[in-house]
């Protein structure tokens, strides 16, 4: 059987700092001691923590509310979702995909999406039509290490008199608290699939086609997409070498029977394009919120070419196993016949 050589994937370790929340998780009920007494709180603003409930569950399946403060944050560490980095790292060519749907030429609409870094990196999924491109980049949560949490009680502001409700009780308003982080310093990882980048289907047969379209328009897109992978590179000594290909019958290598789908091969230089350019928005991420900011400090990148299975995402177990220059080709996966 044929094997697949190359580097099949590029994984990476990022280290971000920042100041303050920028991922918040909404408001919880929780107990506060106020002027000696326990009060319960219905506005506490809590970020995203690992873990946390801010309820404590009796053998009985009853519970009681923890206090604010009781919260250990090298247990329930304080985190940046996933999807929260990944609108941010595409934020610049964000738009709402279900007006696609509302467009009477969509496939003139698909081609603009599939010359674009987020339509070829974050992926898609269009409802109506059942199109959709799979994300070959992997990425987790921003981890806090740091653990430097802090509970703050706050008033309402203006007049000190206690505001009351129709039924006769304080307002929730007149007192309110938040779970507040000072310095902060994330670590994450993720891979990029030379797989899933490298492929774009235009074929149901798998139910994972990107567009429906003939050889004529397949053709027509492959040329747009090298032409936008070219318009993009930085590196003027590989540009004319850039190339995506359409072929009818792409088959994935070590396939038994010749049966594969029609769709758009990007080769080696062009598969380096979308790699540097996502790596590129990694190094370069930065969120700002109200009350809080984070940008990514560093990036250790491995090109992972190893056979081994044990050697997926080897950079989260020993950084020096990582190849951080690319010494190799790409893998190849699929092959016309």
């Amino acid at each position: 059987m044929q094997k697949v050589t190359g580097i099949k994937s590029v994984d990476f370790k990022v280290k971000a700092l920042g100041h303050g929340v920028v991922n918040w998780n909404g408001q919880v009920d929780v107990n506060a001691l106020i002027d000696g007494n326990v009060k319960r709180l219905k506005n506490h603003s809590i970020p995203k923590l690992r873990g946390y409930s801010n309820k404590r569950f009796k053998d009985d399946g009853s519970y009681s509310l923890k206090f604010a403060d009781e919260i250990d944050f090298t247990k329930n560490p304080l985190y940046i979702s996933q999807n929260c980095i990944r609108h941010h790292l595409f934020r610049d060519q964000a738009f709402d995909l279900q007006v696609l749907e509302k467009k009477e030429n969509l496939n003139e609409e698909m081609h603009k999406l599939l010359c674009s870094v987020l339509g070829l990196v974050r992926g898609y999924v269009i409802p109506k039509t059942e199109y959709k491109r799979t994300s070959p980049l992997l990425i987790t949560d921003f981890e806090e290490q740091l653990h430097l949490g802090n509970y703050e009680q706050m008033g309402r502001s203006g007049s000190k008199e206690k505001q009351k409700t129709k039924s006769g009780d304080e307002k929730s308003t007149s007192m309110f608290s938040k779970t507040t982080f000072g310095q902060t310093e994330y670590v994450a990882h993720g891979s990029i699939s030379i797989e899933q980048l490298q492929f774009i289907s235009l074929d149901d047969r798998f139910s994972r086609q990107a567009m429906r379209a003939d050889e004529n328009e397949g053709k027509q897109l492959a040329t747009e997409i090298t032409d936008f992978l070219k318009s993009i590179t930085n590196n003027e000594a590989e540009k004319d070498k850039i190339e995506a290909a359409y072929h009818p019958n792409y088959v994935r290598v070590g396939a038994i029977y010749d049966l594969g789908e029609a769709g758009i091969l990007l080769n080696d230089e062009a598969t380096d394009v979308l790699v540097k350019e996502t790596l590129n928005l990694i190094e370069n991420l930065s969120i700002r919120q109200a009350k809080g900011y984070m940008y990514v400090d560093e990036i250790l990148v491995d090109y992972n070419n190893s056979a081994l299975a044990k050697d997926m995402m080897r950079i989260t177990r020993d950084e020096s196993l990582a190849e951080s220059t690319k010494k190799d080709r790409y893998a190849v996966y699929f092959k016309g016949v």
